[in-house]
């Protein structure tokens, strides 16, 4: 296969997974061109949270209410993807390059050009999926078993999660963070790691975001947290006191209609049609009510005493 069919093919695979998902926290498609090897996504403002972390063009750092908000918007979209009842979507390069930010610094996971469709057994967990392929991605996120055997599962994105929430908490650079921060740990001088631009931490939500997230960075996967029923049971409260809401209560049955700016514009213009016509359908019977009057009327017209149509008039 040529380099430009394998562009081709990339950018209708990214296609073909955007255009069947929707989650706020999952970056909106707005249209590609294939023959450019473009995709064409929503204006996203703050840019990627690697611009935000490193406060490029003098930026202003974001704040540690913020960092915490991200890390559970981030932990809300991977469980959506490896929830999936057909099969498991698991996003293969995960880092603050792939995460972007909007005018709200609501996050937004971009970059699927590599994730992988894990299809598993009913009755399997989710976790249990694996694809075998070449590991791709970028190295300082990697997890560490499916670069020694090229095993893809949803453990694998925990893994690179957890780094980035290493680096959320101390904008320190990838490589060799894990070692680094366990060392302060166990020192018990983690403060001297948390960045301090992002404002006083409080120590012991931080210090068990550097655990937690140590865990999510286990050599072995059958080591690293769920992400639902550990992870996000951590970050949902967090998240919760620094006054971030949630659209979507995990794990429950009750659904909630989104704000109108998650929505894409193609489907608010056909709500808004599907309205016009109900509207119209209204006054349509309503006409053909007043039609069934006046013959019913006419019918009684010389029955009836004059008044009755003077008052009907």
């Amino acid at each position: 296969m040529t380099f430009c069919a394998a562009r081709h093919l990339l950018v209708l695979y990214q296609v073909d997974v955007l255009s069947k998902m929707r989650h706020p926290n999952l970056i909106t498609l707005i249209g590609a061109c294939p023959e450019a090897w473009t995709l064409i996504y929503e204006y996203l403002p703050n840019g990627s949270l690697e611009d935000r972390l490193s406060c490029r063009d003098n930026s202003p750092p974001l704040s540690w209410q913020t960092r915490i908000r991200i890390a559970a918007e981030l932990c809300s979209v991977l469980i959506f993807l490896h929830s999936s009842k057909q099969h498991s979507i698991v996003h293969g390069d995960l880092k603050p390059a792939n995460i972007l930010l909007d005018e709200n610094f609501v996050t937004k996971l971009s970059d699927f050009g590599i994730c992988r469709l894990l299809h598993h057994k009913e009755g399997s967990s989710n976790n249990t999926a694996i694809c075998r392929t070449d590991p791709k991605g970028t190295f300082s996120y990697m997890d560490p078993e499916f670069l020694s055997t090229g095993e893809l599962t949803p453990k694998s994105d925990v893994y690179s999660f957890g780094i980035i929430l290493l680096r959320l908490l101390t904008a320190r650079q990838p490589l060799g963070i894990t070692k680094e921060v366990q060392c302060e740990l166990d020192k018990g001088n983690l403060k001297t790691l948390l960045d301090p631009l992002a404002g006083d931490w409080p120590f012991v939500q931080a210090e068990q975001l550097a655990h937690l997230a140590l865990r999510c960075c286990e050599m072995s996967r059958k080591n690293r947290p769920d992400l639902l029923s550990e992870v996000w049971r951590v970050l949902e409260p967090m998240k919760a006191s620094c006054g971030g809401s949630s659209f979507f209560q995990l794990g429950s049955e009750e659904h909630f209609q989104p704000p109108s700016y998650f929505i894409c514009p193609i489907f608010q213009v056909s709500s808004s049609i599907s309205l016009t016509f109900q509207v119209l359908r209204v006054i349509y019977l309503q006409q053909l009510e007043l039609c069934y009057l006046s013959f019913i009327l006419g019918l009684l017209k010389h029955t009836s005493p004059p008044f009755v149509f003077s008052i009907i008039q």
